[in-house]
């Protein structure tokens, strides 16, 4: 259970250490694997050109060599492939103990047979005579120069692995003199201590320029990315900052505009109050006073025929007037709404206009809900009282309908009637909207509501009114259509 959770924990770790590492980081350490991996291939192959130049200098030093020394001895092979014995004594005054033989370290020379070869003449005596698989010899055979460096495995070079020195093996076919027929194969080991340590050095060398220049490489790239990285860093930040403003600049106009609609709701039921107290005052006042002046001035013209034509005429105007008072403070005042459901004050409005008109109203009352502002409520009233008052009034003998729903956070209410229908410039006067209609559009827009009148001749009209609830959710609002 404990070598689990760690190999859990060290697995998490690698990509949260990853991530938290800034860009010119991870570039950082992705470019010093790549370029270092990178040029240790180009160091190696480097490396293993020089040494094979070298190998081919050599092959091909060896090869004159063997040319001009071993080649004129071998002209008198004998037919079974062994050489003389004058040749053997030659061969030994020329490489043995002399100054020439001390600058190999060792001598051969070989008959092929296919991939099997005999040593027909060597320094080491041993060896003459034996015979060994050796696909060098075969490929010198062949007329190749082949040359290789501290390559000593196969059992011929015995004798040479006992020495203590770097050596360079050399395979050259000898030629019958004046033509392509190779006679024998001639090897030779030169001493290359010399040239390990040149080898040593230059490998050195290469490896030392192919690290500087990597590092170089590394730091002028991680320069360019590490200063990219810091201007992005920089405009990451500046952005971020900007984001945070704009969001706090957003936040606080999400602020102000619910303050702003709360203050027209505010207004709203300020204004309505105002109303309401506007039309307590006229009831109270000059309509109870113009009340008690009646009365007096009843009492004082007497009754029925008693009553002069004058005394008749004023007494109309008292009752115009009278009329025209109360009119105007229920207009401004809906005291009786105050207590009702969003329903019945719409019932009520509906109500009240079939039972002044006398006719019938279809209505359709959707899922309403149990609470309206008080503002919201007196407009919705209104808007149904002043629809079917226009309604009466263009189209007297129109059926009207009314309808109230609720769709997306939203109050929807439509009067509308099959009359003959307005065009829309008979709504206007001097440039204007009629009073009724522009009374409507300001209650409406108090609320930050919308009102659309849809009118066709021949068609009827339709006016549609959609008031926000207040918590709702509510969907985009539709722009004003009036038609």
């Amino acid at each position: 259970m404990v070598r689990s959770e760690i190999r859990l924990r060290s697995d998490d770790d690698g990509p949260r250490f990853w991530t938290r590492l800034s860009f010119s980081s991870q570039f950082f350490l992705a470019a010093a694997i790549v370029l270092f991996v990178a040029m240790a291939v180009l160091g190696t192959w480097v490396n293993d050109q020089i040494k094979h130049s070298v190998l081919v200098t050599s092959g091909a030093q060896g090869a004159s060599f063997m040319n001009g020394f071993l080649e004129p001895l071998v002209q008198d092979i004998n037919t079974d492939g062994t050489l003389p014995a004058e040749s053997h004594e030659r061969l030994d005054d020329l490489f043995i103990g002399t100054a020439l033989g001390r600058t190999v370290a060792s001598i051969k020379i070989w008959v092929a047979d296919g991939a099997d070869a005999t040593v027909i003449y060597s320094t080491t005596k041993d060896l003459i005579g034996e015979r060994f698989v050796s696909t060098d010899v075969e490929r010198a055979a062949a007329g190749e120069i082949v040359a290789e460096y501290e390559d000593l495995i196969s059992q011929e070079s015995a004798y040479e692995q006992t020495l203590d020195m770097a050596l360079i093996e050399v395979y050259a076919p000898l030629y019958r003199t004046g033509t392509d027929q190779v006679l024998a194969v001639g090897e030779i080991y030169e001493n290359a201590n010399a040239l390990a340590e040149e080898l040593a050095i230059s490998q050195m060398t290469s490896w030392l320029v192919v690290l500087l220049t990597t590092i170089f490489m590394l730091a002028v790239l991680y320069a360019i990315v590490r200063r990219g990285s810091r201007t992005i860093a920089l405009q990451r930040s500046d952005l971020q900052r900007h984001v945070a403003e704009a969001q706090a600049m957003a936040d606080q106009n999400s602020l102000l505009r619910i303050a702003a609609d709360r203050a027209r709701l505010d207004a709203s039921e300020a204004n309505e109050q105002l109303l309401a107290r506007i039309g307590s005052d006229i009831h109270d006042g000059p309509i109870q006073l113009l009340s008690l002046f009646m009365l007096k001035f009843t009492k004082m013209g007497g009754r029925g025929d008693d009553r002069t034509d004058v005394q008749k005429a004023l007494e109309g105007l008292f009752n115009s007037a009278l009329s025209e008072l109360r009119t105007i403070s229920s207009g401004l005042s809906l005291p009786e709404i105050e207590e009702l459901s969003p329903r019945e004050a719409l019932e009520l409005a509906v109500f009240r206009h079939e039972d002044i008109v006398g006719t019938r109203v279809t209505t359709n009352f959707g899922d309403l809900p149990e609470f309206l502002t008080h503002a919201t409520k007196i407009c919705a009233y209104r808007v149904i009282q002043e629809g079917l008052s226009n309604a009466t009034k263009h189209a007297p003998r129109a059926q009207q309908s009314v309808k109230a729903l609720v769709v997306g956070g939203w109050l929807e209410i439509e009067v509308a009637d099959d009359g003959p229908g307005v065009r829309q410039t008979d709504n206007i006067v001097s440039g204007r909207e009629k009073l009724g209609l522009a009374g409507m559009r300001n209650r409406v827009g108090a609320l930050q509501g919308n009102l659309e009148v849809h009118s066709e001749l021949g068609v009827g009209t339709r006016i549609k009114v959609t008031l926000p609830l207040e918590g709702g959710e509510h969907q985009p609002r539709p722009a004003n259509d009036v038609s």
